[in-house]
């Protein structure tokens, strides 16, 4: 009896010895593990892009998270407001057009292994049209509209904060519903710059 109980304790003082170097070998191992790092970015944009027959400036911002080094979550928003774009809708009162939009973004990107990256992102929003009398300032018609992007860019790490982002894409209106102006005014090829300021690596 003695025997079977001496072999008993020894068992159990085993595998509580090597629980104590199972947990202290865990512990070690996260340690060694890095500390998750956000990464993501704000960015000032300019961008061009088709009304009608002509070609408008718009600018705003962008932000996004970025998950996995290379997928990205966030949102934009841009804005149209100068005398660039004036129509006479009813003889002899002229009339000045401004559109802004906003909404969120998906997209990839590949690793940052070098200074330079791209992009492919996809952006969905809604925004506002309306034609302001330019002599009085009041507001003559207004329609709210749909926005679809599909755009492909490339970012220049300028230090490890700042990268210069060029990009280029296509872009859908739709359920606009607005005199002088349709959705095909708004649809075409856009391209512009950003900077944009984060952690990118």
């Amino acid at each position: 009896m003695k025997i079977h109980s001496l072999i008993l304790l020894l068992s159990v003082l085993l595998g509580l010895t090597f629980q104590s170097i199972a947990q202290s070998d865990s512990l070690k191992i996260e340690k060694k593990k890095k500390p998750l790092m956000i990464r993501g970015y704000v960015a000032g944009v300019y961008e061009s892009a088709p009304v009608s027959t002509d070609r408008t400036n718009s600018f705003g911002v962008q932000a996004a998270v970025i998950l996995k080094k290379h997928f990205q979550v966030g949102f934009y928003g841009l804005n149209f407001s100068s005398k660039e774009y004036r129509r006479q809708l009813i003889f002899p009162n002229t009339f000045q057009m401004n559109y802004k939009h906003a909404g969120i973004l998906v997209g990839y990107r590949t690793s940052l292994e070098k200074n330079i990256e791209f992009n492919l992102v996809s952006k969905y929003g809604f925004g506002e049209v309306k034609w302001d009398q330019v002599e009085t300032g009041y507001q003559f018609l207004a329609d709210k509209f749909r926005m679809f992007h599909l755009q492909a860019s490339a970012d220049y790490l300028v230090t490890k904060l700042i990268a210069v982002n060029a990009f280029m894409g296509y872009r859908w209106m739709q359920d606009l519903d607005i005199t002088g102006l349709t959705n095909e005014s708004y649809t075409g090829l856009y391209y512009g710059l950003a900077i944009k300021v984060g952690v990118f690596k």
